[in-house]
């Protein structure tokens, strides 16, 4: 049985944060491979073609840089950490220009590497070469970078990329929470290798038309400073179309955190909790922004039951996007005042509300694994722990209130209770008993003292509520209901882990 510890330094609040590096280090600028594709410059040879008709994006993993690692890293990395990231990958997007020869170089050095011999042969059947390298740097300053080592001369999509991983942070484990968050982290850096990067914009293709794009790489003001906006699409109307902003002149770009956070990530007060944005990584969510991004890129056709529904803003207009953050201001409690304990936004648990250093003055709940409804060991952090239910895959989320079995005038707290949606009413199952919420405030339950917090029950149950199947089951399952039926070797609620693990 895997146990999930409660507090560990694993979990401290200094590792919730993702240094990005591949803007700040150095690197030897990117060759262009003389690869056949599947692609017609003069474009418009797509146009009608259906999602079915595309093929899946092709991707090989090399190892043969983690023979220095440990043993035991190594088969981390390689047998339960990096196959399904691009399992996932796999599934997820469909490559408009497929390689249609062998990926390989001529050039004795990649990367700031010896070019594998695997690359020099040439890779097969392949649309995209991940090859995974490692260090191990006691200074703090980095946990995971991926950089593109060859595009391809047609299409200019990058064809080979290397992650390296820093074996102080990044740790082996058997530890089911912070496995998954060694899979976000690994899965952000790699779709930096495959578009959000500032160094590969210019070389985005029309998704329409297949000709290279000009003049979408724009600039915006937001909170008085001057920020790069790709006005690109789909990505640009999906955006107005979620927040209910016509005006909004594309996907801004994020110009706070210095070196290695700036210009290559999605603003944070825009996208929240996305996966892509720069620093948290505890319950980050793969939406389906960031496919559509992807899709932007004119080298992608996502698939997009593969995202998690982005509910950050949405529907709250452009006011939210530039205009003050007050959290009585918007639905969805994404901003908070105080330093109060409430839910996070994706609602897996709770936190702190407190500043972020990429949000200016705005407030948001920052996620805390001590109050993680998945983690079974958080109910030694409960003020109800009887009554609450903790546990990966119980299907309890996060609730605020100021509940007690023997206090009325107890601090308002995060809990972690059952419940269930029908229509426009939301129950909540407070262990034996249960409160229904029709509308959005303050609501009492039978043999408690104190309330529980009603969200809005339709928007709530819309988003947060909704049952989802993580990550799309990771390429390998299918979801059923909202929650995953894995293929023989595969366990864990979104399919991620073999069985072994």
């Amino acid at each position: 049985m895997l146990v999930i510890p409660a507090l560990s330094d694993k979990f401290a609040p200094e590792d919730e944060e993702l240094k990005c590096t591949h803007d700040d280090i150095e690197h030897p600028e990117p060759e262009f491979a003389d690869i056949e594709e599947d692609y017609n410059p003069e474009g418009n040879d797509h146009e009608g073609r259906t999602l079915a008709s595309y093929s899946n994006l092709r991707t090989y993993g090399y190892y043969g840089l983690l023979n220095s690692a440990p043993s035991s890293y190594k088969s981390y990395m390689q047998r339960e950490l990096i196959p399904p990231i691009l399992d996932f990958y796999r599934a997820a997007l469909k490559v408009k220009y497929p390689s249609t020869s062998a990926i390989r170089t001529s050039s004795s050095r990649i990367c700031g590497i010896t070019t594998p011999s695997v690359l020099k042969s040439g890779v097969a059947n392949t649309d995209y070469v991940l090859m995974v390298d490692h260090a191990y740097d006691s200074s703090k300053a980095w946990v995971a970078e991926c950089v593109v080592c060859l595009q391809a001369t047609g299409t200019n999509r990058p064809i080979v990329a290397k992650a390296k991983v820093n074996r102080w942070k990044l740790k082996a484990t058997n530890d089911v929470l912070l496995h998954e968050k060694n899979m976000l982290c690994i899965m952000h850096e790699i779709t930096h290798s495959l578009g959000l990067t500032n160094t590969l914009f210019k070389y985005f293709l029309s998704s329409t038309t297949g000709k290279r794009l000009t003049g979408h790489i724009t600039t915006g003001s937001l909170n008085g400073a001057t920020q790069t906006v790709l006005a690109i699409e789909p990505v640009r109307s999906k955006l107005r179309n979620h927040y209910g902003c016509s005006s909004l002149r594309g996907l801004y770009i994020e110009n706070g955190g210095g070196a290695g956070t700036a210009g290559s990530h999605p603003e944070r007060r825009h996208f929240g909790f996305d996966f892509m944005t720069s620093g948290l990584v505890y319950q980050m969510q793969v939406t389906d922004m960031t496919l559509s991004f992807l899709e932007s890129t004119g080298w992608y056709v996502p698939n997009y039951s593969y995202g998690e529904k982005f509910a950050w803003g949405k529907n709250q207009g452009c006011q939210f996007l530039t205009g003050s953050c007050a959290a009585s201001s918007f639905d969805y409690n994404n901003f908070c005042s105080g330093s109060t304990r409430g839910c996070a936004h994706p609602g897996r648990g709770g936190g702190v509300c407190t500043t972020d250093r990429l949000t200016g003055s705005c407030r948001f709940v920052h996620p805390n694994v001590n109050y993680d409804c998945d983690n079974s060991n958080a109910d030694n952090y409960a003020r109800l722990p009887s009554a609450e239910t903790y546990g990966r895959g119980k299907n309890s989320k996060c609730f605020v209130g100021t509940l007690s079995s023997t206090s009325s005038s107890a601090a308002s707290t995060s809990f972690c209770f059952k419940y269930t949606c029908s229509g426009s009413q939301l129950t909540v199952h407070v262990g034996s008993k249960s409160a229904v919420c029709t509308r959005e405030g303050k609501i009492s339950v039978p043999g408690y003292k104190g309330t529980i917090n009603c969200p809005n029950p339709a928007s709530w149950c819309a988003t947060v509520g909704t049952k989802n199947c993580l990550r799309g089951c990771m390429g390998r399952g299918t979801c059923n209901n909202g929650k995953c039926q894995c293929r023989s070797g595969y366990k864990g609620i979104d399919c991620g882990l073999s069985s072994s693990f």
